[in-house]
């Protein structure tokens, strides 16, 4: 009778640390712009959205806004993101209510009921909330950028989401003082304007992914891994 004991490694801790990590990464999905990088055609680069990252964690969904120039060189540069969960009916708010960014945006296809708005050359963005006739502040938090993008990130709590809910969303770039840019769901050409903005059909959708609370997962699986490592394998 031959008997094996398996001894925990460093190395196989190490791999399994590794593989515990990857277990818990945050789901992220990307979208272009489908007018890609060139449909704003006001001469500043950092206002024309070539591409976004949507991921979330097990609390949080964060938005990385890929432009085709560098934010950081600007003070007024400002970026959006209307989502839609069709709270009322269809019936949401837009930027001209109280509360609003001063632009005229919407989303006629199932109302806007979230607002995301982040000056990341100042570090913040806020979170406005639709009650079915004005929008309140839900929360801040805060933003950044780097030469060719800005993020910022929404706890789910704000939004209403857990894992399983979809949204409808859209994101557009805006100076201050100035209706929509750029947006992620068409690709026409934009250059300077005071025009209303509607998203209408053309919003993206996102699926609120289960993902693990860092640690859990991890120490479920270790002490399994540890307990089976310990015991005596017999071949006969």
């Amino acid at each position: 009778m031959l008997v094996l004991i398996m001894k925990p490694t460093l190395q196989s801790l190490l791999i399994l640390g590794s593989s515990l990590l990857i277990s818990t990464a945050a789901h992220a999905a990307n979208y272009s712009d489908p007018g890609g990088v060139g449909d704003f055609t006001g001469g500043s680069p950092f206002l024309d959205i070539s591409s976004i990252s949507l991921n979330n964690d097990a609390t949080s969904l964060s938005f990385t806004i890929n432009v085709a120039g560098d934010p950081t060189t600007a003070s007024w540069a400002n970026y959006l993101v209307g989502i839609s969960r069709n709270l009322y009916s269809g019936v949401g708010g837009n930027l001209n209510g109280p509360g609003g960014w001063g632009t005229d945006i919407q989303m006629s296809q199932g109302g806007m009921d979230y607002f995301v708005g982040a000056y990341p050359y100042w570090g913040t963005s806020e979170v406005l909330t639709w009650s079915g006739s004005s929008w309140s502040t839900a929360s801040g938090n805060a933003s950044s950028e780097t030469t060719s993008s800005a993020t910022f990130t929404v706890s789910l709590a704000a939004l209403g989401l857990s894992a399983g809910d979809t949204i409808r969303f859209d994101v557009w770039s805006q100076s201050s003082g100035n209706s929509v840019l750029d947006a992620l769901s068409d690709g026409t050409s934009r250059t300077w304007n005071n025009n209303a903005f509607d998203t209408g059909a053309n919003y993206l959708t996102y699926t609120v992914t289960a993902v693990p609370e860092p640690g859990t997962g991890a120490l479920v699986a270790l002490g399994g891994l540890l307990a089976f490592m310990r015991r005596k394998v017999s071949a006969r």
